[in-house]
Order: C-alpha cells, then structure tokens, then sequence
C-alpha cells in the first residue's frame, strides 16, 4: 500500500515538472521571436535613413584655356652709337630723349685731314688715267712691252682703291641714325676725342615695341602666329595687347620652355623697354566643356574621384580631369551631362552609401 502511495505521488511531481519545462520552453521562444522582429524593425529602420548633401548637375560651357607667364619688353630696334674712326668730334647733334627720323646726322667727327687726302687722290687719278690711256695705245701697235702697261694698269687700280678707302673712312666720320627712334643720354661732350668703339649715345625705336616670354613645353604646340596676348605692366592700370609674330625653332633643353616674341604698337610712349609684363595667354576656346566645382574632387590612391548620386546612393566615379581655373575644374572622362555630383557630406559618405539630395546649387 506504501509502495503505490509513492508511485502516484511520483507520477503526479513528473507531470508537474515536465510542465514547467514546457511553459519555460515556450517563453523563452516567444521572448527569442519579440527580440528578433525589433532587430529586424531597427535594421530596416537604419537602412531607410540617408544622408543629405548639396549637389550640382553637370552641363556644358564655355572654355577658356589660359595660361599665366611674364615677359619683358624690348624695343623693336636697338643699337649702340660708336665711333668707327679716332678723331675730335666736330659736330655733336643729338638731343637727349629725342626722336629722330631715319639719316638725320647725329655725329660728325673732324675729317679734314681725309678731304685733303681725297683732294690729292682725285688729282693723281687724272695723271694715271691719261698715262694709262697712252700705255694702251702703244701697247696696241706694239710699241710697248705688255709688262710696261700693266705696269701703268695697277697704278691706276691702285689709286682708285686709295680713294675708296678715303670715302669710306669720311663716311665713318659720319655717324646717322639708321631707322626712326629716340636717342638715350650721351656719354661725350662736343670736342672731345674719341677713339676706335667709343660709344657716344644710344638710339632706341619705341613704336612698336616686342613682348618677350617663353611658355612651357607642353603648351608649346598652341603657339601661333598672330595669336592674341593679353598683359599688363606695374604702374599702368591699362590692359595692353600684342600679336605673337615669331617663336624659338626649338624647345630650350635647360628651361624645358619655348621663346616667343609679340609685337605691339605704342605710338604715345606709354611703355618703356625693359618693363616687367604679366601676361594672359589665350591658348584655345573649348564650347562643351564638363566643369565642376573644385571643391567636389575626391583624391584617392588611385587618383581623382567623384561622388555621383544615383537611385539614391553615391557612387565614387574615377575621373579624369583637365584645365582648372579658380573655382572650378574640367572633367575629361568619368561622367555626362546631367550627372548629379555631391557637393557636400563628402567626408561622411563612401562609396554605396546612401544620400538624399537636399539642394542643387548653381556654380557660375
């Protein structure tokens, strides 16, 4: 009778527990389903949010390509007056910072003795003309030698060459201004005695004047004749232009850079040689170019990138850019027009994520 007591009261405690194992059990999964649906709710939650940038749409414009140099002016002709005989100067016309035309006397240096040697030249050449007129005619009917009358021939050549060496050496005593110009400051005085080479003045032709500057090899191919520089020069609030009339025939090897001259006119003086120029150069004029703000350009590892914002997220686009000015830059390959390329949150975001664009900007 004990033994079936504790039979039934060992099934009863079984049933009992084997309860509590199931309601536990069944807590427990129902606790495990709750936390599950509240993650996925987050999860889906955060996925749905995006960031919210400025953009700007990408279109088409116009182009400039320009480059920055300086340069030196230089005057279209110049030269050194000097004296090409020793002598005293006898007459001294140049007025310092003048203008002159083209054969207007500036120097006459004393060459009286040179006159009077030409005087006595000519007046041999009579005599040995006429003796070599008489030499031809006896030679003619043999009655001379051929040896006597070349003899009386290079009397006469020689003479002629003695009074071509006067001439010349009167013209040197003469100095006149070769092309129109301005005259420099003098270095001597009326009367004084100059020697072979001393230089007396400078003359200096002012209209037009050259540009001078050189542009780095890779820009040389752009060089043309009768291209447009734009400059400028310290001083003078007035923008000065000049056409490109000649360049360098080869690259410089030191500078890696190519010469070029332009010319301008300055028919009221305004620019004085050897004056420092900025210069603007207008290599080309590109109609449809992609521009976007310099600011957008991501640098990477593997060079310039864009964020471009499409269905909703950034894409990081490799690009590959071009001319840049100040505020904006060209974009060669990578993107299209109508492209939108964040502006903004450009730290925050990466490559996928997601974006809302907030705002298109304008760019001028």
């Amino acid at each position: 009778m004990v033994l079936n007591l504790c039979v039934k009261h060992n099934c009863k405690t079984d049933k009992k527990m084997k309860y509590i194992r199931n309601s536990l059990l069944l807590l427990g999964l129902a606790l495990g389903l709750l936390s599950c649906t509240k993650e996925i709710k987050q999860g889906t939650k955060a996925t749905k949010s995006s960031i919210g940038v400025e953009a700007y749409v990408v279109k088409a414009m116009g182009l400039d390509n320009r480059i920055k140099t300086t340069g030196n002016l230089l005057p279209n002709e110049m030269i050194e007056l000097r004296s090409e005989v020793a002598g005293r100067i006898d007459q001294l016309v140049i007025s310092e910072g003048k203008r002159v035309k083209k054969g207007t006397l500036l120097v006459q240096i004393d060459d009286s003795e040179l006159q009077a040697q030409l005087r006595k030249l000519q007046a041999q050449l009579k005599l040995v003309e006429e003796n070599e007129k008489r030499q031809k005619e006896l030679w003619d009917i043999n009655g001379i030698s051929k040896v006597e009358y070349d003899r009386s021939y290079t009397e006469l050549e020689s003479t002629r060459a003695d009074i071509d060496s006067t001439l010349s050496k009167i013209r040197k005593s003469k100095i006149v201004a070769p092309f129109d110009g301005t005259l420099g400051l003098r270095s001597v005085s009326e009367g004084a005695y100059v020697s072979v080479g001393t230089t007396i003045a400078s003359l200096v032709q002012l209209d037009p004047l050259k540009l001078e500057f050189s542009v780095p090899e890779k820009y040389a191919s752009y060089v043309k004749d009768g291209m447009t520089v734009d400059f400028s020069v310290a001083g003078n609030a007035q923008p000065f232009q000049a056409k490109v009339y000649a360049y360098q025939s080869q690259i410089d090897e030191q500078s890696r850079t190519l010469k070029v001259r332009a010319l301008l006119p300055n028919p009221d003086g305004k620019l004085i040689p050897g004056a420092f120029a900025d210069l603007s150069i207008l290599l080309e004029r590109i109609d449809q170019a992609l521009m976007v703000p310099t600011y957008c350009i991501v640098p990477l590892l593997n060079g310039q990138n864009l964020f471009v914002c499409r269905n909703g997220q950034a894409n990081l686009i490799n690009v590959v850019v071009g001319i840049r000015t100040e505020e904006q830059i060209q974009i060669l390959q990578g993107i299209a027009i109508g492209d939108t390329i964040a502006t903004t949150g450009l730290l925050a975001i990466k490559d996928k994520t997601p974006v809302s664009v907030k705002k298109i900007i304008n760019v001028p």
